[in-house]
């Protein structure tokens, strides 16, 4: 497939279009060469602990053109639309930060306390930066019981600036697997929920839709593994090494967005 045939991009946005303050080389032009061509595209962050307005802000700030709320997909959206399609009205326990908080109840999302004396209908864990020991045992006193458990997205760790990182859902989730013997089912990139969740909103076929990022696990995985068109960008964590040592491989593969810009360009 050519890229002019790709009707939808969806950009990692940390090591993809930019490192913490810092645009990338061709980030913002490229965006704006998408809005002129009509093409549809979205940032999709597995970070569930911040509200999708935090990523709306800093875009704008960063200088990217004129981004809203329609243009940002979480691995909470996709969460909240698999609780909608599986479940009834759920009452749900969520481990997670008072932005993941608000934004599962602005989507009508029953929430429950902790409380002993409440057997919700699903457990959800978050990228919860306020995860404690009473969220931790109220947790695994749920999850023995067998009840359905979601975690928002496999991530061992979220990167910082000067190379430092936080713990992230996916070792949250292993530490109540160690006590409980049952890992979560995810969602978040790299899953088909997540796939499914972009088609559905872009409403356009899985080989019309491209994910860009750095990351071979998440990113490129999202695509590789179903059927979407996968491009890479070796501006953040993945390296030429990375890729050649991994069986997820890349549709296309460019030093940075710049670089794609440019393919794009020579490409109509």
């Amino acid at each position: 497939m050519s890229l002019k045939d790709i009707k939808c991009y969806v950009f990692d946005m940390d090591g993809t279009i930019y490192l913490g303050e810092q645009v990338l080389p061709g980030a913002i032009e490229l965006i704006q060469y998408l809005k002129d061509q009509g093409k549809r595209f979205f940032f999709f962050t597995n970070n569930s602990s911040r509200s999708p307005m935090r990523y709306v802000d800093k875009l704008n700030r960063l200088g990217f053109p004129e981004v809203s709320r329609k243009d940002i997909l979480t691995s909470a959206d996709v969460t909240i639309h698999y609780l909608k399609e599986h479940f009834t009205d759920p009452l749900v326990y969520l481990a997670g930060t008072p932005a993941l908080e608000e934004q599962f109840t602005s989507s009508r999302i029953r929430l429950c306390p902790i409380d002993k004396s409440i057997t919700p209908d699903v457990v959800v864990l978050g990228f919860d930066t306020t995860f404690n020991f009473d969220k931790a045992d109220y947790i695994c006193s749920l999850v023995v019981k067998g009840l359905p458990y979601l975690a928002t997205n496999i991530d061992k760790v979220c990167p910082l600036e000067g190379g430092n990182f936080l713990p992230d859902c996916g070792s949250m989730a292993k530490m109540i697997e160690h006590a409980t013997g049952r890992l979560p089912k995810f969602m978040g990139k790299p899953f088909p929920e997540t796939a499914q969740y972009i088609l559905d909103v872009a409403g356009v076929k899985g080989n019309e839709v491209a994910v860009v990022g750095d990351r071979i696990y998440t990113d490129i995985a999202t695509a590789y593994n179903n059927g979407l068109v996968a491009i890479g960008v070796l501006s953040g964590e993945m390296t030429m090494e990375d890729i050649n040592n991994s069986d997820i491989k890349c549709d296309y593969l460019y030093r940075d967005t710049l670089e794609l810009l440019e393919d794009l360009k020579n490409d109509r």
